[in-house]
């Protein structure tokens, strides 16, 4: 089964572990092998969803994580006990053997999932499709609107052409989720009061927030943004 985990080389954060996954690639068979090592919780939230589709991503997901957290704590998946924070984030409920936590996100957008494993730091990973985007750019702006700050507005709107303004802001919002995730805050919690593409014309590799945050830009397949976020040492 982890055969279809690619482990993203080089990581951008000196001990963070980074991997990408096909999620529709998986088999019937894979889903069946995955399943049985989600916990009650999991297993309840998969059955709410609507579409078998959304079904087959959130096993996969949640089951891949397991076996992520399981290999490298040394424990068989089914056995880990997740606890979760005021916002669902998820935290291995004890230390390792050697007194370390393990901290890990994961997201998953359009049949995709990135993974995001590290010790003692809290991290966030964020994975979105410019399918997600309106073509509109009327709707775009309006979206825009809703998640930068008054000045990353003000430079975003001042891009180029329609295109930037696509690109950089899937860049921006990855930036955000990366980074109310790690610090375990909900994915909508003011995301205006966060500015981060004050580099929207020329990115830089990574950027300092609020003192105690590093975001970096990450590789991601075709047609996606991807960013994570871990606290500073």
């Amino acid at each position: 089964m982890r055969a279809c985990l690619n482990e993203s080389p080089p990581s951008p954060v000196r001990e963070v572990r980074i991997w990408t996954a096909h999620l529709d690639a998986l088999q019937a068979s894979d889903i069946a092998h995955l399943q049985p090592s989600l916990d009650e919780t999991e297993r309840a939230r998969a059955a709410r969803f609507h579409f078998e589709k959304d079904r087959r991503h959130f096993i996969a997901a949640r089951g891949l994580l397991r076996e992520l957290v399981g290999a490298m704590l040394e424990t068989s998946p089914e056995f880990l006990q997740f606890v979760y924070g005021p916002h669902g984030k998820p935290a291995v409920a004890s230390p390792a053997k050697d007194g370390r936590f393990l901290r890990f996100n994961l997201s998953h957008s359009a049949g995709w999932a990135m993974f995001a494993c590290t010790w003692d730091r809290e991290v966030g990973i964020d994975l979105e499709s410019t399918a997600r985007l309106a073509a509109d750019d009327a709707h775009l702006s309006a979206l825009a609107a809703r998640i930068l700050s008054t000045r990353e507005f003000e430079v975003w709107r001042g891009l180029a052409d329609s295109a930037a303004r696509h690109i950089a802001f899937l860049r921006a919002w990855t930036r955000k989720e990366s980074y109310v995730k790690a610090k375990g805050q909900g994915v909508f919690d003011d995301l205006r009061a966060v500015e981060v593409i004050q580099d929207a014309a020329m990115p830089a590799a990574s950027l300092h927030v609020a003192g105690a945050w590093i975001i970096h830009d990450l590789p991601a397949p075709h047609g996606f943004a991807a960013a994570l976020t871990v606290a500073a040492i």
